[in-house]
């Protein structure tokens, strides 16, 4: 339904736009119980009233609920396929869950070994070791895996649930995973560290990370200065 109350463009006061949306709330049925049926009003208006040079947009949603009737819904390739990726959360679940187990062993063993080397010092040269020294003992890339690990786990497990619809986290999933992957794919430039072509070029950015950092935090400085001008001046004359 267009509703215009002056028909030349230059006149325009206000125009507005009815629709009907429908939809069906698949996310919560069980068994063979009637999902939910969802049927939208919405309403689009544009205002011009004011003569500013921008108009400004309207929207307004009435929804009504009720129970679907006479529904039919075939989903015999969408139940394999959702049975395959179950199969294979789980076989990232039980990889991760190895993973995390070794790696916690290695840092276990990793500590033992450092309390060793303290004592030793302590007893042979009655000397204390620095804390610079034993964080020698700390391999961060394995700190770096258990995390990913832990994220990881959590994250498929409430992905199968959110798959056998009796979650709705969406967003602590995401966030889970999205992070996870981030943190894996740093993990991998240890690998590079094998070749010696790579191994130089990571020794670079290990030596040359704390001036990097020192100097994105005085960057960063000028730069949220820009961001901040440029929400002060242009904010007012962008609706985002």
């Amino acid at each position: 339904k267009y509703i215009c109350t002056l028909f030349q463009i230059s006149r325009l006061i206000q125009v507005e736009i009815s629709f009907k949306l429908k939809g069906i709330a698949l996310q919560t049925i069980h068994a063979r119980e009637l999902p939910d049926c969802y049927a939208f009003q919405n309403t689009i208006t544009f205002n011009n009233r004011a003569h500013s040079g921008k108009i400004k947009i309207y929207f307004d949603s009435d929804t009504d609920i009720q129970e679907c009737k006479d529904w039919r819904i075939f989903n015999s390739v969408l139940q394999k396929n959702t049975q395959y990726i179950l199969v294979f959360d789980g076989f990232v679940i039980l990889s991760c869950l190895a993973s995390l187990i070794l790696c916690t062993r290695s840092m276990v063993l990793a500590w033992r070994l450092q309390k060793r080397f303290v004592n030793f010092f302590l007893e042979k040269y009655k000397r204390r070791v620095c804390y610079a020294d034993r964080l020698e003992f700390l391999n961060g890339w394995y700190v770096l895996v258990i995390i990913s690990d832990v994220m990881t786990i959590i994250g498929s497990i409430l992905k199968m649930e959110i798959k056998a619809k009796n979650l709705t986290s969406y967003d602590v999933c995401s966030i889970l995973l999205g992070t996870s992957t981030l943190f894996v794919w740093v993990g991998v430039i240890r690998y590079l560290g094998y070749f010696q072509t790579y191994n130089v070029l990571i020794l670079t950015m290990q030596a040359s990370l704390p001036k990097v950092l020192r100097f994105c935090c005085c960057a960063g400085m000028i730069y949220l200065g820009y961001t901040f001008c440029g929400w002060i001046v242009l904010g007012p004359y962008h609706e985002k």
